[in-house]
């Protein structure tokens, strides 16, 4: 070696050993400014999540992947919970929680349909479930007809396909059934087109965000709305996009009922997620406000838009923390809306104000005019009824929880149209009050009875929907007490003539024995209805079948189960709530999985029940 090449080789490794030490200084302040995975769950997760928490436990977390988890916290359900949390975090809580040692979700393997389905194909009249209801009149009843099954049929039922749902703890979306095709979003954002027979995949949709209302079906179109207030028109037969609209700027506005078309012109519910927001007490809580919108199912065009509160938030002043304050808010509407063809009206029911001051449409029913939007008479039943998280305590409230707090007694349930004998026509309204109204559509919403069906709560009385098959209606009670995890869940049998209740049938009170620790007796969900009997599903996992004339269970499944999907990955049933049954050509469908907001059992499987030999 020269002298020259000696002293190049020192400049080199002078060069090299400072450029290393750089790089390591460089990696180990990288190091130290990558959030803390752990840190993250032990401030933002563990108190539902941990090992005394309400919520799925760490080690059923983990058997999601990072990428699922991730899309939970950005695009999904969580996306409220994660609210202050940068992407590193987000991105790193999510690492944390699927290195826990939770058995790996086997990889899906989508089971697409071939290009000559043998599928069967029913002839049947109204073969379909279009969304929420069969009907524009959201009596979630189907005829003997179009359900393919009797009430003799129906103990005979068996299960007959799964279809799982991958990255999410959460099952809680309604099937749609037209022409043979299923119809189905998830909380991930997913929507998938399946056969309704055999289960097999006609296409997927990956939404911007996640989805829980029920898919409508229209004009070869199939439209649905998200967590972030965006509908989305798409091809019915292919799954390629037509159009896509946000009908609501305000950050935390969801789409969370579904909507309904009629006449070229599709009806979307606008609900929020601001009312948990408010439990932090530095949220400047509160600027929402519900709404209805109308838009041309061709096009997307906005005809009219039509707010549950007449005028926008304005500041109230401060919190004892110094936190802004705002006000009126709220009045969400979280169910679909109800199409009364012959008076040209759109029944709406709404929830409760975040904040004071009072306004008309509180807990409430609208009747809108379809044409315009114009409100043509508004029934409400709480008017003072101001609450949001910041009240959830039994100890000192939170600094947003209103001066005067409300009773959080939504219309949480779509408003139900139905005929009588007579030919004369109610508005059925169930509340989460514990309350059943029976409404006078010609008398603008005049209450012809009442009954009291539940003592009511914050996840009391009826919560997501009632069936009338024009006789009786069939309506489920939660009265779940989330401090004391006690509840009377029961569904009731009630005459539309004079509003007596007829029947009463409780849950059994040792169905939640030796099952995981967010199981309840409770019943959210909404009942579905075909000649002669009732169906529903409870937060304990159980779907049940009743005879409509007396009440007596006649069919009883349990979901929470593990099961192997059509899609090849494992699943798991659990807690029913939010979406109910669908009955199409013999065949009855059913989601099963729900832990939002730490309440009830996670799950994400989709369950298509027959009767053996019947085609």
């Amino acid at each position: 070696m020269n002298d020259r090449t000696a002293s190049h080789r020192r400049i080199f490794l002078v060069i090299f050993a400072g450029m290393t030490v750089a790089t390591v200084a460089a990696l180990a302040q990288e190091a130290a400014e990558q959030p803390d995975g752990a840190a993250v769950f032990a401030a933002r997760c563990q108190q539902c999540h941990g090992s005394t928490g309400r919520g799925a436990k760490l080690e059923a977390l983990a058997r999601r992947s990072a990428d699922a988890i991730y899309a939970t916290l950005t695009r999904g359900m969580m996306q409220p919970q994660a609210v202050g949390l940068s992407e590193a975090e987000r991105r790193a809580v999510a690492e944390f929680i699927a290195a826990q040692g939770g058995e790996p979700v086997a990889p899906v393997e989508l089971s697409y349909c071939g290009q000559t389905l043998s599928a069967h194909r029913s002839n049947a009249a109204g073969e379909a479930w279009n969304g929420w209801s069969p009907g524009l009149r959201n009596a979630r009843f189907q005829t003997e007809e179009a359900a393919g099954l009797t009430i003799a049929q129906v103990p005979q039922l068996q299960l007959q396909w799964a279809f799982v749902f991958p990255g999410t703890a959460t099952a809680a979306n309604q099937a749609t059934i037209v022409n043979g095709r299923l119809y189905i979003g998830s909380w991930d954002g997913t929507i998938y087109s399946l056969d309704a027979r055999s289960g097999c995949v006609h296409w997927t949709f990956n939404a911007d965000w996640g989805v829980r209302a029920a898919v409508a079906v229209v004009g070869g179109l199939a439209l649905f709305g998200d967590f972030q207030a965006n509908v989305y028109a798409v091809d019915a037969a292919t799954g390629e996009l037509r159009w896509r609209r946000k009908v609501e700027s305000h950050p935390q506005a969801r789409i969370t009922g579904a909507p309904i078309a009629y006449k070229g012109i599709l009806y979307v519910p606008v609900s929020s997620s601001e009312t948990g927001l408010a439990g932090d007490e530095n949220y400047p809580c509160c600027t929402f406000r519900g709404s209805i919108v109308a838009l041309e199912v061709a096009t997307g065009r906005q005809r009219w838009k039509t707010y549950t509160i007449d005028r926008p938030a304005a500041e109230l002043g401060v919190t004892r923390v110094g936190t802004k304050r705002f006000g009126p808010s709220g009045v969400a509407v979280w169910s679909s809306p109800t199409v009364d063809e012959r008076r040209g009206l759109l029944y709406v029911g709404t929830g409760n104000s975040y904040t004071e001051p009072d306004v008309p449409a509180t807990d409430a029913i609208l009747a809108l005019d379809l044409k315009t939007g114009a409100k043509r008479w508004v029934r409400s039943f709480v008017v003072s009824d101001a609450w949001n998280a910041a009240c959830f305590s039994l100890g000192e409230k939170g600094p947003n929880c209103p001066p005067k707090e409300g009773v959080d007694f939504d219309f949480g349930a779509a408003p139900v149209l139905v005929r009588l004998a007579d030919g004369s026509e109610l508005l059925l309204a169930g509340q989460k009050s514990g309350m059943l109204y029976a409404l006078d559509p010609d008398d603008e919403g005049a209450v012809r009875w009442q009954v009291r069906l539940g003592r009511g709560g914050l996840l009391g009385g009826i919560e997501w929907g009632l069936a009338s098959d024009g006789q009786r209606a069939y309506v489920s009670i939660s009265d779940w007490n989330l401090f004391t995890n006690e509840a009377d869940g029961a569904l009731h049998g009630v005459d539309l003539q004079t509003g007596e209740r007829l029947w009463r049938t409780p849950n059994p009170p040792d169905a939640c024995r030796e099952r995981r620790s967010a199981c309840s007796t409770a019943i959210a969900a909404p009942v579905t209805a075909i000649p002669g009997v009732a169906i529903v599903g409870s937060i304990d996992g159980n779907l049940r079948a009743y005879d409509a004339s007396t009440g007596r269970v006649i069919w009883e499944f349990d979901t929470d189960v593990e099961v192997r999907g059509l899609n090849g990955a494992v699943g798991r049933g659990g807690s029913i709530n939010a979406a109910g049954v669908t009955v199409v050509d013999g065949m009855l469908f059913q989601t099963s999985g729900y832990n939002s907001y730490g309440l009830g059992m996670p799950g994400n499987v989709l369950l298509a029940f027959s009767v053996p030999g019947k085609d």
